[in-house]
């Protein structure tokens, strides 16, 4: 019973194929974007959605949600899912989460007493050669310790993601039978 209900919640929330086709905003990928395959509510296309969207939530890049959307479109997953778990680090988490990345990076590499001091990063420039310049001098500052803590905590989050989707589904399914049997 409950997986239904999260089908037709989900099913409530998201844009159907017709509201797509007649937004011209999206001429261009309209074709991809039409594909049932990305708006499927089923265990596999959920948890693929899952695993992306967390993989690339803790990946600092400007552009989380494009990428999302060609990953979900490039493995068949639920693209809405992918989009919207991208933003797991938000302005409000994005301090804790990169925090807690470093501190990994720090007990991996057996360095728990040397800190060093992350400077922002703006969107202070104009240009993307200069955005992304400033990207990788932000990302060489923050170190060893969040370089490697990073890929870690990204795979780490998006396989149990993956994992626990499958197992809560068909514990709801398993669930849901049971009830049913009874």
């Amino acid at each position: 019973m409950l997986p239904l209900m999260i089908q037709r919640y989900l099913k409530r929330l998201l844009p159907d194929a017709q509201q797509l086709k007649q937004d011209s905003s999206l001429s261009i990928i309209r074709a991809y974007l039409l594909n049932p395959l990305l708006w499927r509510i089923n265990r596999r296309s959920i948890a693929k959605g899952v695993a992306i969207g967390l993989f690339l939530a803790f990946v600092p890049l400007p552009i989380q949600m494009l990428l999302a959307a060609l990953l979900a479109i490039i493995f068949s997953a639920n693209l809405p899912i992918a989009v919207a778990l991208t933003w797991v680090t938000n302005p409000f988490t994005f301090l804790p989460i990169n925090y807690f990345i470093y501190k990994v990076g720090q007990r991996l590499l057996g360095n728990l007493s040397a800190y060093q001091a992350i400077p922002d990063f703006e969107f202070s420039k104009q240009s993307w050669q200069d955005i992304i310049q400033q990207f990788f001098q932000w990302l060489q500052s923050a170190g060893k310790p969040f370089l490697i803590g990073l890929p870690v905590v990204a795979i780490s989050a998006s396989v149990l993601g993956y994992v626990l989707t499958h197992l809560i589904w068909r514990a709801l399914l398993y669930w849901r039978v049971k009830k049913k049997v009874q």
